[in-house]
């Protein structure tokens, strides 16, 4: 029996699990207070506290804790298969390879190289594997990547260049021209912009474009599609998303990766599995 430990960035709708999920939750900092996300801060009370914030940003989850957890389930179970938010959005893969190091025969550390509601149909892709007797390594991971697209788009660019996901002079331009970007990330785990518009609607209707181009480009028969959004009041606008996709699943962004994108988001994410 296998048994997996995530990172709170991971975000997945209700519904069953095949294997078994442990949370390394990540602190979010909001106006010199701390947070332990996914613990001690729901994600509806984060993103209401969002709004009036004056500052806010996460750290790592607590290495001791976290090599606690991994001991205790090394008790249990035969492998242990640690899932990191992307190395290149945070430092937790890292950490999660330093305190996996003593244990590197049962522990497999994978680095994701994406977040949120990604990080949840990669699992999938992880366990359907897993089930096939296939070893899971990280060239597996990236395999999967190639066939699994996140798209959501920001109405805001402030959050992104708070947490220096972009630069200042990107997120002036994005003002002063009002764009709202569509947002993916990229091979490596880095967040790129890949296209943009001035219109809720037209947000959508590129969220539209970009996934069934997605689609056909890769030739998936069956894609599994995931649809992700922050605040509440912003779950609206998945709607079209939804009726044309025939979207069943929806999961809601947790704290620790609205801390970048702010509560203004909304999107999809496509896999084959």
């Amino acid at each position: 029996m296998v048994a997996f430990i995530v990172d709170s960035s991971f975000d997945k709708p209700d519904v069953e699990l095949k294997y078994p999920i442990f949370y390394a939750p990540l602190r979010v900092y909001i106006d010199g207070r701390e947070y332990i996300d996914k613990e001690n801060l729901t994600v509806d009370d984060f993103y209401g506290m969002l709004d009036k914030a004056e500052t806010f940003s996460t750290s790592l989850p607590n290495p001791k804790e976290t090599e606690d957890l991994l001991k205790k389930l090394l008790e249990s179970y035969e492998h242990v298969y640690m899932l990191s938010i992307s190395s290149k959005l945070s430092g937790t893969y890292n950490m999660f390879k330093a305190i996996s190091a003593p244990y590197k025969d049962r522990v497999t550390v994978l680095d994701l190289k994406s977040a949120s509601v990604e990080l949840y149909v990669l699992y999938r892709g992880i366990v359907h594997y897993l089930e096939k007797g296939v070893k899971i390594t990280q060239e597996l991971v990236d395999e999967l990547r190639k066939n699994t697209k996140l798209l959501f788009g920001v109405m805001s660019l402030k959050y992104l260049e708070k947490g220096g996901r972009i630069g200042k002079a990107k997120a002036l331009l994005g003002r002063i021209l009002k764009i709202k970007p569509i947002l993916s990330v990229d091979s490596d785990g880095t967040v790129e912009l890949v296209a943009k518009d001035r219109k809720f609607s037209g947000v959508v209707d590129k969220i539209i474009e970009l996934g069934e181009d997605f689609i056909k480009k890769q030739g998936i028969k069956k894609p599994y599609i995931l649809a992700g959004y922050g605040s509440q009041k912003y779950k609206k606008y998945l709607d079209r998303l939804i009726e044309h996709f025939n979207i069943k699943d929806i999961a809601q962004i947790s704290a620790a990766v609205g801390v970048h994108t702010g509560p203004e988001v909304f999107g999809i994410v496509i896999g084959q599995f």
